[in-house]
């Protein structure tokens, strides 16, 4: 009963099936397609929307350059683009993965979305020039890495942004857990799924945690926002005198 009251330790050490080489075409499909339809039905997608709109604000004419770490199977550059579409608003998106599987799928499944191009990046180290584009996202990647990942990542999008970034990922605690146990089973037959869906969460960042590696990054005017379904998102706009790594030249 004490132990239920306290706060949930992170998972440490344990390996997501997906990030394995010897997945199946068919396997990797299906739990992308999964992650799909979480993010449209439980909040990833809204998440992303509403902080890259309120970011996005008044922007000036030309397209909105926007770069999206571990796109996945890229459901989330093309629910950007959809957005964008519907307020005739231009972008210009480059999403960037390390599996090959994932990224043949996330290219035929783009092919009718021209904003978005895809490209094999090894995160967290990003080969880009600084301030490459306005906006620099991550969805459902953070509780991949350890703090120490999670630092430079941070300062890389920092770097890399011009206008703001946002980390949108699972909030860590036990209800989240169960829930997200019983859903994937209910709604999915996927061995990745079932079996990465709880690890996530476990391995998920609290406010605090993230705050923290923030302030070990160098960010400032950092703001961060719990939403339904136990996502968490971090947001920080920028300006060339508040990138932490230009800020130090």
């Amino acid at each position: 009963m004490v132990a239920a009251l306290l706060p949930l330790p992170r998972l440490q050490g344990a390996t997501e099936l997906l990030d394995r080489r010897d997945n199946s075409d068919e396997e990797i499909r299906g739990n992308l397609r999964d992650l799909e339809r979480l993010n449209r039905y439980f909040g990833g997608v809204r998440t992303v929307l509403l902080h890259l709109g309120r970011m996005v604000g008044g922007h000036s004419p030309g397209p909105v350059t926007i770069l999206d770490i571990a796109t996945g199977g890229a459901d989330i550059p093309r629910a950007i683009c959809r957005w964008a579409r519907k307020r005739t608003l231009p972008v210009a998106i480059e999403a960037v993965d390390h599996g090959d599987q994932v990224l043949a799928a996330a290219t035929e499944w783009s092919i009718d979305f021209p904003e978005i191009r895809l490209r094999r990046v090894c995160a967290p180290l990003l080969p880009y020039p600084d301030r490459s584009f306005d906006y620099v996202i991550s969805s459902l990647f953070f509780h991949h890495l350890n703090e120490t990942e999670g630092i430079i990542l941070l300062r890389e999008m920092a770097r890399i942004a011009r206008r703001g970034l946002l980390v949108n990922d699972l909030l860590r605690s036990r209800l989240a857990c169960l829930l997200t146990t019983m859903t994937t089973r209910l709604l999915s037959g996927n061995r990745l799924t079932r079996h990465d869906g709880p690890i996530s969460v476990l391995r998920g960042f609290r406010a605090q945690e993230l705050r923290r590696m923030a302030t070990e990054a160098g960010l400032t005017d950092v703001r961060l926002s719990r939403h339904r379904w136990f996502r968490i998102a971090l947001t920080a706009a920028l300006s060339p005198v508040e990138s932490p790594l230009l800020a130090a030249r």
